[in-house]
């Protein structure tokens, strides 16, 4: 009964969060690699800060996770699903982010067109971002009905 409650008390927060890199990671069989180690760079003079520019592009995420069938999924599968779809909430939600800070401190001469399609191409990553979580929610209630978490 605790594994059933926790999973629906996680269910609820899967709307704020994100995921599919790591579920498209598994199905297409990628391993991390490791990050190589740099050499330091010499000592150079102090430089006064400047204001971090904005990226020229914003990089939208990779395949959506699908939602485990809450049918036929086990509780590990609704777990994994969970994490996958809050891992890609929440790479949506950074690329709605770069958008609006693009938008925000686009360079002068930038269109004012130009600007909205970038808040708006900011604003339907999060509303692909609810609709992931609305899938996987309502597989969540379908495993929970079924009595998947015990």
């Amino acid at each position: 009964m605790k594994q059933a409650t926790m999973v629906l008390a996680f269910g609820a927060a899967v709307v704020a969060a994100a995921a599919g890199f790591y579920v498209w990671q598994a199905q297409t069989r990628l391993v991390p690699q490791a990050v190589p180690a740099f050499a330091p760079r010499a000592a150079t003079p102090p430089v006064a800060a400047q204001p971090a520019a904005p990226p020229r592009d914003c990089l939208l995420p990779g395949p959506p996770p699908v939602a485990p069938d809450g049918m036929t999924a086990s509780l590990a599968d609704m777990k994994l699903g969970q994490t996958a779809t809050q891992n890609f909430v929440q790479q949506l939600e950074a690329y709605q982010a770069c958008r609006d800070n693009q938008a925000d401190h686009a360079p002068a001469g930038t269109s004012a067109a130009q600007k909205d399609d970038w808040i708006k191409q900011g604003d339907d990553a999060v509303d692909e971002a609810h609709a992931l979580a609305d899938a996987f929610s309502a597989q969540l209630k379908v495993f929970n009905a079924r009595g998947g978490g015990h």
